[in-house]
């Protein structure tokens, strides 16, 4: 407490020895940038633990070794490349950076060196003016963070995807940088818009009879609102849109070794194409730490109906965002607080008095958490772990002789982080580990305030307000935010305050410290206990009040009490990429081994003509080392004698990069990594469109164009030397979509079979390896005796097909149907 009540003696906004100048509202300027994240394949996936070799390595799919893995398994392919998007604010007086990264936590590292950059680059004064949130994937890349106690979410630290993340992060900072130009802006909410889980579910059942509020119900359950950012240009055309909500990244499993942006990334591709060219979409985390996606049908097509689910509301709540160009006011302020046993407090606005005890060798808890009221009782000695523990939570300890202390659940199962850190030690090949783990002992935090905003209120009122953010170090839960909402509006009057987790840096799960006492798979990731998290919300309240609330632009950190983690330096790696000077050819054979994800039956051979929906085509090549060969697979179509690369609903090409483009690597030999070794990649395409046209994709001649990279040799460490190959598949044509007609008594069944090696979503109500139904009005031709005769019908989708109830004509020879996208079939009757 000796800090914060420095803090409070810090000089006043007006003394002399401090020359801080006033805010000043000017109008609103912004920039906006995107990119595909690139890194190696082979880099293991962050995420689930259980990919780690020493426990068990569940997504393991062959003995293939990669120079980029120490103690996880190793990544294998794309489903999608995980996505950068950047939003840069200003206003004349301040800047607000926004990067969105799909991968599956924030780094404070990552941000202390690129703000170093930026400022170097531009002039400008970032420190603490940068947001880098993840959309929390548990399929994308891992070692990026040498936060030492995450080293079991996502593998040993690497030097070199580090450096390669950053030097992107800084393209889109700087891109988004140099396109600012006058806006309009506003924001809008809406609640319990999800009402049938159709997007996201609660899944924490733990705390379902918990409650904290009176006025609220037991559980809390999802967390139920919905955030949007709009961004027009001054002439009214739609530039940005960034909406908040929170949804777990899980929906391809711990099994699944192929990169993938998951679930919130689907959800912005979708929306992305739904809304149409132009426009920036970036989905920010909410409260996702206890929600799971929904969805439909299976493996990747899965996926994309989670998006697809979220197109309508996400779209209905953009179109009722108003926008202004009205004067406003920003600043932000990023502090790293202090974490310990005898720092920790909470104190709810002084209704509470919740602290650890200072930790005692060998003491014994008195195993009583709460008193005969229900309170919780203070001080929570039961937490006696000097430099913090893991695992509480779970039904026993991951070691035994690894306890606390305490054998009262939750506390039962927690394991000394001392314990843990020599497993670590064992695993990622680490020397030592210094305790307690410089990366637990600061939490990276920001609050910002922007506005006024012209605001779209739950109620669908327009009011005139500021937002308030808070960017959240960690996965934030249901209870956890509308305590942030509740807290912000009675200690700091601001209402309807905006949450965003997986934030900054990285804590683990953040919770009320009831829900934490409930015990579950959430508290099983944080370090310092239940009081964690509800102490680092009051640092941030705090924070916003003291450096926020003023109308003078004070430094958050003027005696730079809460500077950032200093990790160190990490030398590059030195093993060189093999060099293959053959990267480029094109396989005409399937190799005696080669990995392709679902376990699709490789076929080389392009055909010379498909159809949609039901055709794939698939293409392999020799490349370059994954080191520098990251592979841009786009489709081409023929247009007036010239090959144009196909673009989507949103101006997009259609890659690798979103899920119409599957993509392989496999390496021989397979290991070591050291080995002199060939480099083969495999790419299919199912002829199945984008949002709005999966099943109405032109008709023509298309093919598949590769453009990557090889090594030439002569670097040292990277950047590696490289130079530019590039081929094209042989052409095919595409046809329409062949419906299959059955005739039934009282109609007729419809449906667009989809391949039984398929991986796209095709309709909501299909399925992606079966049947699905067509769509719009439906025309029919009868063939009878005396010529054809025509009409159009309406059908009913029912259990993954359309129905048509009609009787044919008297005489009827055979049924000729097409859906509204030009797909055909027949039937004799």
């Amino acid at each position: 407490m000796l800090l914060l009540a420095l803090l409070f003696a810090c000089p006043a906004p007006n003394d002399a020895d401090f020359d801080w100048p006033d805010r000043v509202e000017g109008a609103p300027y912004a920039g906006v940038a995107e990119a595909s994240l690139k890194l190696p394949l082979g880099t293991p996936m962050g995420g689930y633990s259980s990919r780690c070799s020493y426990l068990g390595g569940s997504s393991i799919q062959d003995k293939r070794d990669s120079v980029f893995s120490v103690g996880f398994v190793e990544s294998t392919g794309l489903q999608t490349r995980p996505q950068i998007k950047g939003m840069w604010l200003e206003n004349g007086d301040d800047h607000l950076l926004i990067l969105k990264a799909d991968v599956i936590y924030s780094f404070d590292g990552m941000i202390s060196a690129l703000t170093e950059r930026l400022e170097s680059i531009t002039g400008e004064a970032l420190d603490g003016r940068i947001i880098l949130t993840a959309n929390h994937t548990h399929a994308s890349y891992g070692p990026f963070t040498d936060a030492i106690h995450f080293y079991l979410g996502g593998d040993r630290y690497n030097e070199e995807i580090f450096q390669s993340f950053l030097s992107q992060l800084e393209s889109v900072s700087l891109e988004a940088y140099e396109t600012r130009q006058a806006v309009r802006i506003g924001n809008a909410w809406e609640k319990d818009w999800d009402p049938n889980d159709e997007v996201y579910r609660d899944r924490r059942g733990d705390n379902d009879s918990l409650a904290i509020w009176e006025d609220a119900e037991p559980g809390y359950g999802k967390d139920p609102y919905l955030h949007m950012i709009r961004v027009d240009t001054l002439e009214g055309e739609p530039l940005a849109m960034a909406f908040t909500f929170g949804i777990h990244g899980t929906t391809l499993n711990g099994d699944s070794s192929m990169i993938s942006s998951d679930a919130p990334g689907h959800v912005e591709w979708a929306v992305q194409e739904a809304v149409g060219p132009g426009v920036m979409v970036m989905h920010m985390q909410g409260a996702g730490g206890d929600v799971s996606p929904a969805g439909r049908d299976s493996n990747y097509a899965r996926l994309e109906s989670v998006g697809e689910a979220a197109i309508e509301p996400v779209l209905a709540l953009w179109e009722q965002t108003p926008t202004s160009d009205a004067p406003i006011v920003m600043e932000t302020a990023s502090r790293h607080f202090d974490q310990g046993l005898e720092t920790i407090r909470v104190t709810r606005n002084d209704t509470v008095d919740w602290f650890y005890n200072p930790y005692k060798e060998g003491y014994l808890a008195d195993d009583l958490i709460f008193d005969d009221d229900g309170k919780l009782l203070s001080p929570l000695d039961e937490f006696n772990a000097p430099y913090g523990a893991a695992f509480c939570g779970s039904d026993a300890p991951l070691i035994p002789a690894g306890n606390i202390g305490s054998d009262v659940f939750p506390y039962s199962a927690c394991m000394d982080v001392e314990l843990v850190s020599y497993i670590l030690t064992g695993i990622f090949g680490l020397e030592e580990i210094p305790l307690p783990m410089p990366s637990s002992l600061k939490a990276g935090t920001t609050v910002s305030r922007v506005g006024p905003l012209v605001t779209r209120d739950v109620d669908g009122s327009v009011v005139e307000r500021d937002l308030l953010a808070g960017f959240f170090p960690g996965e934030t839960t249901g209870m956890y935010a509308e305590q942030w909402r509740r807290r912000v509006e009675a200690e700091l009057g601001d209402e309807m305050a905006l949450m965003v987790g997986y934030s900054q840096d990285h804590e683990g799960y953040l919770m009320l410290p009831e829900d934490w006492l409930m015990g579950g798979l959430e508290p099983t990731i944080n370090i310092w206990g239940p009081l964690q998290a509800e102490y680092l919300m009051e640092q941030m309240l705090k924070t916003a009040s003291v450096v926020l609330a003023s109308e003078v632009r004070e430094p958050a950190d003027p005696l730079d009490w809460w500077a950032p983690t200093d990790y160190g330096p990490t030398p590059l790696l030195e093993e060189q990429p093999d060099v293959t000077p053959f990267a480029g050819t094109e396989l005409e054979e399937v190799p005696e081994y080669f990995w392709v994800p679902l376990e699709m039956t490789v076929d080389l051979s392009i055909p010379e003509r498909l159809s949609r929906v039901d055709g794939i085509v698939q293409i392999a090549w020799e490349g370059g080392d994954p080191s520098v060969d990251q592979p841009r697979i786009v489709l081409e179509r023929e247009v007036d004698g010239n090959w144009v690369e196909v673009l989507s609903p949103s101006g997009r090409p259609v890659t690798e990069a979103g899920p119409e483009i599957l993509l392989a690597h496999t390496p021989d030999p397979l290991y070591p990594s050291e080995a002199e070794q060939t480099h083969r990649y495999w790419a299919a395409w199912q002829a199945v469109g984008s949002v709005g046209e999966r099943t109405s994709l032109p008709l023509g001649t298309y093919r598949l164009s590769v453009q990557g990279k090889r090594y030439v040799g002569g670097s040292d460490t990277w950047p590696w030397a490289s130079e530019a190959y590039s081929f094209s598949s042989d052409s095919f044509v595409l046809d329409s979509g062949e419906v299959d007609v059955e005739a039934a008594e009282g109609g007729f069944w419809l449906s667009l079979p989809a391949p039984t090696e398929g991986w796209r979503l095709i309709h909501m109500d299909g399925n992606s390896r079966s049947s699905n139904p067509v769509e719009g009005m439906i025309e029919l031709e009868w063939m009878t005796a005396d010529g054809v005769e025509s009409e159009s019908v309406a059908g009913e989708i029912l259990n993954g097909k359309t129905w048509i109830e009609i009787t044919p004509p008297v005489g009827a020879l055979e049924l000729t149907i097409e859906d509204a996208h030009g797909n055909k079939g027949a039937v004799a009757l």
